[in-house]
């Protein structure tokens, strides 16, 4: 007798129950896409145990006739496809036809449901992937109520490897509120214990559940990304890079509805903000991209979460525009609230401001030079925006219109203060500078200011490829790491136009002839190994070059006026004028804030002179 024999339904549908649905969570996140493929406008979630003992989803949707209640649980059952065709073109976020089924196979389940036109619903008892009774009448509204007891009661080994209640609770609250991200037009309600633990209004903003999540003072601050192209639809919110987290878990991207995974499209949101995140710090983003189904292929995986693009560059480059000009348009200065006093202190101290004065020194006459080169208004190249009326940079308000690359972007600028009007005051510290524009006071790390001031300066030379390079007495030889040499081999030209001769000396080694004339007195082998590891990986044509010469510009920052480094008055002055100009006043090339503010209204009422 042969070996190979044909598995029961059961132990397929067991097996077919692992893939879809591993935790609770899981089980949530399936129950509600069936709730939002319905059409409901309301959904509230109950948990028990986190779910492992109880998970049930009320709904206001379509319903089910009594023929469907059925059908529904058997195996690649579904609504959503008719043809092979409609996998080209897959608008629902179900449509495999697993999900009741693999379900019901691990758990008792009970559905009830009614159609609109109906006097009365269907209820529907499975366990274990058996029916128990025949479909009973049930008095109840229009809409889905399905309930799951005891997850895993006949997989003991899977229950065996679910974590904590309280670690299957939180996943569970995760895929609630990211199922509210995704539909701002839909009322959700979380309940845990018959504790209500989340809500969103189902208004249609999607600031207000941003709200719901992260505080209504957190979410206040968001800024708007609106973004269009003949194929794609850009919209959402990204954070302040002084709301920056610690990890990606607050980083949502939705691509037509559904909540998607995509190393790519989170490289571009994080792109979009270079040189104004710290190490290690990830944005708060919630980005809806609409566009063709036809563009990306969501059948590449059984949660249905990582996703296919076909023409993933293209997306990519429209959502770091986008985040990028989101931020370019936005005030960045934080706001300095001071703590409220719990006594008055029982002696004055003095604040320690540096007398300045307009004598000389080494950082006086590195300033006034660079005013003359540096603090001038720079030719800049042609980058095809077009802006309605007036220029949206950081010192205007009221809204523009601007097209790049395609792209329509509407904008919505709110009155900032001129940095321009900045007037130093003293230095504090040894290494801040206070200023006042008439309105507010600001603190400026002049260390991150410089830093700025000489990363521009030196990024618009590489840029235009004014570029000077300095030849070494003796070449120098390198003998980098295969991954490093392959990449130098690979970007050769790039390196040229940066000022950075490499030659293939053979044996995986390299020959460095010349190198850009800002290292001069730097280690030009450890800094041409980071060119190369900065771009391991990255295509020859695309993104070389902007990698490239960011990290040739950021040498330039070693250079910048240190702390307890006394600056004149006209010193101070030449640093604020350069900084006003900069494009980005705001952060160090390292992602650090340049300046602080503290508003005059702010320092009335920590005086008491207003309430």
């Amino acid at each position: 007798m042969g070996q190979i024999q044909v598995m029961s339904e059961m132990l397929a549908n067991q097996i077919a129950a692992g893939e879809v649905v591993e935790r609770p969570a899981s089980c949530v996140k399936e129950l509600l896409e069936n709730s939002m493929d319905a059409g409901a406008r309301e959904i509230r979630v109950s948990l028990g145990e986190g779910g492992i003992s109880f998970i049930r989803v009320q709904d206001n949707g379509a319903g089910m006739v009594e023929e469907d209640a059925l059908l529904a649980f058997a195996r690649h059952a579904t609504s959503k496809l008719k043809s092979p065709r409609d996998l080209l073109r897959i608008n629902s976020l179900g449509f495999r036809g697993e999900a009741l089924a693999s379900i019901a196979a691990v758990a008792k389940v009970l559905l009830q449901t009614r159609v609109p036109h109906s006097s009365q619903g269907i209820q529907v008892e499975l366990q274990g992937g058996q029916l128990m009774t025949q479909p009973q009448p049930v008095g109840m509204p229009p809409g889905t109520v399905l309930e799951v007891h005891q997850l895993f009661f006949n997989t003991p080994a899977r229950l065996k490897y679910l974590r904590s209640v309280q670690t299957e609770q939180s996943r569970c609250v995760a895929v609630v509120q990211t199922a509210a991200l995704s539909r701002p037009d839909i009322r959700f309600t979380l309940e845990i214990e018959d504790r209500i633990v989340f809500q969103s209004f189902g208004r249609g903003s999607l600031r207000e559940v941003l709200a719901g999540l992260y505080g209504a003072g957190e979410a206040a601050q968001l800024l708007s990304v609106t973004a269009h192209s003949p194929d794609y639809q850009v919209s959402g919110f990204i954070a302040r890079p002084t709301q920056a987290r610690a990890s990606r878990n607050h980083l949502q991207i939705f691509i037509n509805r559904r909540p998607v995974r995509n190393l790519a499209l989170y490289q571009a949101v994080e792109a979009g903000y270079r040189g104004r995140l710290m190490v290690n710090r990830h944005p708060i983003c919630a980005l809806h991209l609409m566009m063709d189904p036809g563009l990306v292929d969501v059948n590449i995986h059984p949660h249905k979460a990582e996703v296919r693009l076909s023409e993933e560059r293209d997306v990519a480059e429209v959502v770091q525009q986008s985040v990028t000009h989101a931020l370019e348009i936005a005030f960045l200065v934080p706001d300095v609230r001071a703590p409220k006093a719990q006594s008055l202190p029982t002696q004055q101290t003095r604040l320690p401001l540096t007398s300045v004065d307009n004598r000389g020194s080494r950082s006086y006459q590195m300033l006034v030079r660079e005013k003359e080169t540096v603090l001038q208004p720079t030719q800049s190249s042609t980058t095809g925006i077009s802006v309605d009326k007036q220029e949206s940079n950081k010192t205007c308000g009221g809204s523009a219109n601007y097209k790049e690359n395609g792209l329509d972007h509407d904008l919505n600028l709110q009155d900032t203060p001129n940095l321009a009007n900045l007037r130093p005051i003293a230095q504090a510290l040894g290494m801040y500078i206070v200023a006042d524009d008439g309105d507010a006071l600001y603190i400026i790390d002049q260390h991150a200011a410089h830093e700025r001031v000489l990363f521009e300066r030196f990024s618009e030379r590489l840029q235009v490829q004014q570029v000077q390079s300095m030849s070494l007495l003796a070449p120098m030889t390198l003998h980098p790491e295969p991954i490093l040499y392959e990449a130098a081999l690979q970007h050769l030209q790039a390196l040229t136009e940066l000022g950075l001769a490499v030659e293939d000396f053979g044996s995986q080694s390299l020959l460095i002839r010349e190198v850009p004339a800002i290292w001069e007195g730097l280690d030009a082998s450890v800094l041409t190994e980071d060119l190369l590891q900065a771009v391991v990986g990255t295509d020859r044509t695309i993104g070389a070059s902007d990698v490239l010469r960011e990290r040739v510009a950021l040498q330039a920052c070693k250079s910048a006026v240190k702390a307890n480094h006394s600056l004149s008055q006209i010193e101070m002055e030449a640093l604020c004028e350069a900084l006003a100009k900069a494009k980005d006043p705001f952060h160090c090339p390292h992602g650090r804030p340049v300046l602080i503010r503290l508003t005059n209204r702010e320092l009335e009422k920590e005086f008491r002179r207003i309430v």
